[in-house]
């Protein structure tokens, strides 16, 4: 009899971490806007025609700015660098998918000459100071819960990546192996243990 419930209770055990969701799955927006990359890389990695892997990077930079806003998705804390005035971080949002946000002025105009000329008297940060006060309690490679929205910064939408447009197959290529997309992060959590 025992040796029966050990039988059944190690089945069921294999069982349930079989049909256990990864985290950057539990959010259904998440695992939606990762789901729309990967299908749009792996048709056009498979092609392996430079005309379908720009196309596809397009794709992939109006499908971020479509996601918008972001509420409670669930991230790896991979860099920070930099000081408070002046940090960048990314978070790691699904597999081999960042998101980079940054303080730093100088790099938050680098990429959008229009912004160099605007009247705006500052540019917003891409780290709330809420933000910035919860990265003080993490340690890098931590599971956290971030709120925001994607391309917010400097008010400059997607900008450093509209720099791949008219770049070569291999940087598309390079890009839709890892993309890493520009957001505002306002709201950093601990991701709550299971």
């Amino acid at each position: 009899m025992i040796r029966r419930s050990l039988l059944v209770g190690g089945f069921g055990l294999t069982l349930t971490g079989c049909f256990d969701r990864p985290w950057y799955e539990e959010n259904p927006r998440q695992k939606a806007f990762l789901d729309g990359l990967q299908s749009l890389a792996k048709l056009a990695l498979a092609s392996n025609n430079p005309l379908k892997l720009e196309e596809a990077v397009k794709q992939s930079l109006a499908l971020a700015a479509q996601a918008g806003a972001f509420t409670e998705w669930q991230g790896i804390l991979r860099t920070i660098e930099g000081n408070e005035q002046k940090m960048a971080i990314s978070i790691e949002i699904g597999p081999q998918v960042s998101l980079y946000a940054f303080n730093d002025w100088t790099l938050a105009m680098a990429g959008a000459v229009a912004e160099l000329f605007s009247t705006r008297e500052a540019a917003p940060p891409g780290l709330s100071e809420q933000a910035v006060a919860a990265l003080k309690t993490f340690r890098l490679g931590e599971r956290i819960v971030l709120s925001g929205r994607m391309g917010e910064i400097a008010g400059s939408g997607l900008f450093d990546l509209s720099m791949l447009f008219g770049k070569s197959a291999a940087d598309n290529r390079q890009f839709l192996q890892v993309p890493r997309f520009v957001a505002r992060v306002d709201v950093l959590a601990a991701a709550k243990k299971k």
